[in-house]
Parts: C-alpha cells; sequence; structure tokens
C-alpha cells in the first residue's frame, strides 16, 4: 500500500493506494494556516498509517523539484516556501517518498488511466483554491524540452491584423485572470454562497441553486466564472497543439459545470472566425478530484520501478 497524500489550500486529502490503484481509507483535514501546524497533521496522518504501507507519494501545489521532493513555493499555501517536504517524511519515517505538482499528478492519472489516455498532448486544468494545469502526452507528463514539438507554429492568418489582435487580447485577458486568481473554485463558491445568503460557503448548496435557476445573479457570476476558465483553455490551445482538456478538482463533479465550461468555449471560439485551429473537446476528469492521489501513487510507483 502507498499513503497517497492531496496538500490543497483549503484541505489536505489523504487515502491509501493499492496495487491496483484503488483507493482506500479516505479522509482529509482542513489546511492549517501555519508551518508548524502543517507538519503536526501531516506528520500524524503519516504516523496513522506507518505499520502499513511501503512509501508516501505527495502531491503539492507549486513549484517542486520531484527529483528531491523539495517544494520552492506551494502556491497558495505562504509557509510552503522552501520546504524539503520529502526528505523530512523519510527520514522521520524512514520510507521512501516521492512528491509532485498537483496538477501533473492530475494530469498524470488521466494520462494514464482516465480521460487523457492515448493522446499526443492533452491538458488537465485542476480548480481549486487556485488553478493548476498539467500537460501530458501517451501516459508521461511533458517536460519544459519536449513540450516544445506540442507549439504551435504562426499560421498566415496571425501575422495579418485579423487574428493578432484577438491573441493578444486572449493573452492578456487570461495573464490577467491567473494574476487575480479568477478560475479559482474556492473564490466562486465563496462569492455564490454570498449572493445566495448562506452562512458558510456551500459548493452542493450553489448549484442546487443554479439548477433550480434560483437567481439571476447568481447565473451571471456563473457565467463570468466558464468564461474565465474557457479564455484559458483558448488561450493555452492558441500556444499548443492540444487534443484534449479535462477539468478537475471537487468541482468537476458538477455536471452543470462541464456543460457551462464547453458553452462557454463554444461561445468565445465562435467569436472570431480564424483563429487557425480547431475546437476541442472538454470534460471532467475520469477521478475527478481522486486524479491528484492516483496521480502521485502513480508516479510514486513509476519512480521507485526505476
Amino acid at each position: 500500500m502507498i499513503l497517497a497524500i492531496d496538500i490543497g489550500g483549503t484541505f489536505i486529502k489523504f487515502g491509501l493506494v493499492d496495487d491496483d490503484f484503488r483507493i482506500s481509507s479516505q479522509s482529509k483535514e482542513s489546511t492549517p494556516t501555519t508551518i508548524d501546524d502543517f507538519w503536526r497533521i501531516l506528520e500524524s496522518i503519516v504516523s496513522s498509517f506507518k505499520n502499513d504501507i511501503s512509501g508516501i507519494a505527495i502531491a503539492c501545489p507549486g513549484k517542486i523539484n520531484s527529483k528531491h521532493g523539495f517544494v520552492f513555493k506551494g502556491g497558495l499555501i505562504p509557509y510552503l516556501t522552501s520546504i524539503p517536504l520529502g526528505t523530512r517524511l523519510s527520514k522521520i519515517f524512514q520510507l521512501p517518498v516521492k512528491v509532485i505538482n498537483d496538477a501533473d499528478a492530475a494530469a498524470l492519472a488521466e494520462a494514464r488511466y482516465g480521460s487523457l489516455q492515448d493522446l499526443d498532448c492533452g491538458a488537465a486544468l485542476v480548480l481549486g483554491t487556485g488553478v493548476g494545469l498539467g500537460l501530458v502526452s501517451q501516459g508521461d507528463l511533458l517536460t519544459p524540452l519536449s513540450v516544445t514539438q506540442y507549439l504551435r507554429a504562426p499560421s498566415p492568418q496571425s501575422l495579418g491584423q485579423t487574428v493578432l489582435p484577438f491573441q493578444l487580447g486572449l493573452f492578456k485577458h487570461a495573464l490577467f485572470s491567473l494574476v487575480a486568481n479568477k478560475g479559482s473554485a474556492v473564490g466562486f463558491v465563496h462569492e455564490a454562497s454570498q449572493i445566495l445568503g448562506l452562512e458558510q460557503d456551500d459548493g452542493l448548496a450553489v448549484f442546487s441553486a443554479l439548477d433550480d435557476n434560483h437567481s439571476g445573479q447568481l447565473k451571471r457570476l456563473f457565467k463570468d466564472y466558464c468564461h474565465e476558465i474557457a479564455v484559458l483553455i483558448l488561450n493555452l490551445q492558441s500556444f499548443l497543439k492540444l487534443d484534449r482538456v479535462v477539468i478537475g478538482g471537487g468541482i468537476s463533479r458538477q455536471n452543470s459545470l462541464i456543460e457551462g465550461l464547453v458553452n462557454a468555449y463554444e461561445e468565445s471560439f465562435n467569436e472570431e472566425s480564424e483563429l487557425g485551429f480547431d475546437p476541442i473537446s472538454i470534460q471532467s476528469c475520469h477521478f475527478h478530484n481522486d486524479s491528484n492521489l492516483l496521480g502521485a501513487a502513480s508516479y510514486f510507483a513509476s519512480e521507485n520501478a526505476l
């Protein structure tokens, strides 16, 4: 058994993954606000399983040195900066530890077992506290070097005045959206919960209200949110020869989200007739929010088999 841990901005999720990549004993803890509490919770999780596991696989946001399990910067979790995550846990528990970026983990799980199998260039967008991106090809992660073969060459139209302004606008919009974290699923649910007057954020209640056409203001917020993600996808597609994009994170379980994203993508795509590429399919991750855990476990297994 491998203990897989998914560190998110809201929760730390974990579970045991067997040799057939089935998950059991799943649970979660609220992500703490301090590094001391983070270590305490993480070590407590591992301690509760240490007699049943052969290793630890961790999906973590931000910039990661996967070879050494070092976290340079943990995304939107401010205290995860220059953290020897893998080394520390390995020394304490005398177990092998592998750490991988969370979006890379989701993409890897989908490329090997899910909705990105057998593709030359697929992408996973993980919508959580922030927005993560993982790129894969034929069952493996694309590296900065290997991704170059899937960069889109400038089309003849892009050198003229018809498409270039749109593409520049697309890039600027997507860049601002990423900086402002407008693609945050947690942020969307928070704003939507406030519109509904809920005492606490509740994603299920939000999507139930959307399905019931509860509020015009809520529908406008949802449409704007889907538009932000659609623009990100189009922006990616303008630079990469993508075959498919899958949506991860807990919010990906909502069918109305995927429908909203597809509609927003098609609407934005049709606004410009000569983009130089064809539309692609957008769907949810096959494993939804479990993709991070399964991808981390799969990465652990493949690295330890070397």
